[in-house]
């Protein structure tokens, strides 16, 4: 079809949608009753995993409903005649429609701009219909074509793109979208399988010395003579300076072991001038992390907790059960077990075990996962520092975490210690006693709090993180916090016995001495689960009981370390390797 012809059809669909007045599409009852297919034809495994995935694309509705252009007269997502009308248009001529024949990438795409540019297209709903068109063509496919759309299914279920056009062309593309073809180019020879050859970073730069330098090229640059090229590995980089015929193959990304002569260029910089590259396999630039590297911070971290007798734990990160503050948990069914599982939310329980069995200090540095949006952004898993002692006071603790913080990085403020309401009152020049004007100020700076709660306390709280404690410096604890504390720490409200440590603003910990009656434990419990917006096996059976048994009085802190790794770490004295292969600090 030609651009005006489908800017045509896309008016006369959009017309039709007019046509009537829109209403709800009933998607559960079609998706649901079409989902039966699962369970009748050919079943595969996972098809509980396939229903949950429907559930979850249900939960982003509801859609609109509207007279439909396509088929016979029916109501339903004007996305379903964007799929529909789309598939028409991308099959050869005289040929059947995706998925019994090919569908044209080029038309595809054209029809599904043109059609979107026209009709409001909500990519949930796009989801849902093509969900929904692929439950209808089970029943009449074989067992190749059921398990290829099965597998589609479960694609369309979990997408990793967020436009139409994308989506459609995944969905009707000749390779499995689960497993795709690489993208990368092929080589004509076989992958060798030695390791790199690294040995030449050691000396490297060794002036008039023969090496072979592995690693990435990062950059390429030709002239007319020669080609430069950087390559790193590790913490090393080098300059190659490559033939012209064979730099003409090398790009960023490329895997290679070049074998040359050390010197140095005309402007003076240590180049290997390459005599054979000794392995060459094409590639891509690999994508950065994101996340600050914790490896130069771990070692001075542990030598620390160390020497204060903390002893180091590990625990599972996959539980039976979970709990954890208000924090939402990422589940999995365990199939040999039969039962679900939870990736943890914090390392408290196991860490107060170790404390019960007799242990005096303990400590875990390891991942925690809340499934939940954190200030603004989606935080999936983040590294805490987690550790209990039955030896310390609370102002004790506090002192210890303060000297950890100035002995792992470059911050050398000393500890101030502030009230909550002293330091809010400076800063915002408001007392949080005046609640007419803390009301006033969280209606101005954070509208939608202030919409659902009246309390001044947790506004003071909310105003706190949205733009106060940002003005914080150096090393602040502040003490007697407002508001609801968790019901393993002990006191309530400005009482409770807990203390947040900052760095430059930053909220970096949180210090508590623990609750230790367990029948107010379970009241406070049960006083927050009237609250708890998640159907979900949280349980503290395990927290009551293990405080039942005489828990000794503890405190604890836990410390994000991703956060401890993006202020200013120390320097970490660097290592050279030595003929012999040992390793000495430099000076």
């Amino acid at each position: 079809m030609t651009t005006t012809s489908l800017a045509t059809l896309a008016d006369a669909i959009a017309a039709t949608h007019g046509s009537t007045a829109p209403t709800t599409w009933d998607a559960p009852t079609e998706l649901l009753s079409a989902a039966a297919v699962l369970f009748t034809t050919h079943p595969a495994d996972g098809t509980d995993e396939l229903l949950a995935g429907i559930a979850r694309l249900l939960a982003r509705g509801p859609h609109p409903a509207v007279a439909l252009h396509a088929g016979p007269p029916a109501r339903g997502p004007r996305e379903r005649d964007i799929l529909h009308h789309t598939l028409a248009a991308a099959a050869e001529p005289g040929r059947p429609p995706w998925p019994y024949g090919p569908a044209d990438p080029g038309r595809l795409a054209a029809a599904t701009h043109a059609l979107t540019a026209t009709i409001p297209c909500r990519l949930t709903a796009l989801r849902a219909a093509a969900v929904l068109h692929l439950l209808h063509l089970l029943p009449d496919t074989d067992e190749h074509l059921h398990r290829d759309l099965i597998r589609r299914t479960a694609w369309l279920l979990d997408p990793r793109t967020d436009d139409p056009v994308t989506l459609l062309l995944t969905l009707t593309a000749s390779d499995d979208p689960l497993a795709p073809t690489p993208r990368s180019r092929t080589n004509s020879r076989e992958r060798l399988l030695e390791p790199l050859p690294l040995t030449g970073w050691d000396l490297w730069p060794a002036p008039d010395q023969v090496l072979t330098l592995s690693g990435r090229i990062t950059a390429v640059r030709a002239h007319s003579h020669v080609v430069f090229a950087d390559l790193a590995w590790d913490r090393h980089s080098a300059q190659l300076a490559v033939d012209p015929t064979a730099g003409a193959a090398l790009h960023a990304g490329d895997l290679v072991a070049a074998r040359g002569t050390c010197s140095t260029s005309r402007t003076g910089r240590p180049t290997l001038f390459v005599r054979h590259l000794e392995r060459h396999e094409p590639g891509a630039p690999p994508p950065l992390p994101s996340a600050a590297p914790l490896t130069p911070l771990l070692g001075p971290l542990r030598a620390h907790l160390a020497a204060a007798d903390f002893r180091e734990t590990m625990s599972p990160v996959l539980t039976d059960g979970f709990f954890g503050g208000a924090a939402r948990p990422f589940t999995t069914w365990a199939h040999a077990a039969g039962c679900r599982q939870y990736l943890r939310v914090t390392t408290e329980l196991d860490l107060l075990a170790v404390i019960a069995a007799g242990t005096s200090r303990c400590y875990e540095i390891g991942p925690s996962f809340r499934n939940e949006g954190q200030r603004g952004r989606s935080a999936v898993e983040f590294v805490m520092l987690e550790a209990y002692a039955a030896d310390l006071t609370l102002d004790q603790a506090t002192v210890y975490l303060a000297d950890l913080v100035t002995a792992t990085t470059g911050i050398a403020a000393p500890l101030a210690r502030r009230t909550f309401d002293d330091a809010f009152a400076e800063i915002s020049g408001i007392p949080p006693a005046d609640t007419t004007a803390v009301r006033s100020l969280a209606a101005e700076r954070t509208p939608y709090t202030a919409e659902h709660t009246d309390d001044p306390d947790r506004l003071a709280r909310r105003l706190w993180r949205h733009s106060v404690r940002q003005r914080l410096r150096g090393l602040t604890a502040i003490t007697h916090i407002p508001g609801p504390a968790s019901p393993l720490i002990a006191g309530t409200g400005r009482q409770a016995q807990r203390v947040w440590l900052y760095a430059d603003g930053l909220e970096l910990a949180e210090i508590a001495a623990n609750e230790r009656d367990p029948h107010r434990m379970a009241a406070a419990f049960a006083t927050q689960f009237t609250a708890d917006r998640h159907l979900a096996h949280r349980t503290y059976q395990q927290v009551i009981d293990l405080y039942d048994s005489a828990l000794p009085p503890c405190v604890g802190f836990g410390m994000s370390v991703t956060r401890l790794a993006g202020l200013r770490p120390a320097p970490v004295p660097a290592q050279r390797r030595t003929p012999a292969g040992t390793t000495e600090r430099t000076p």
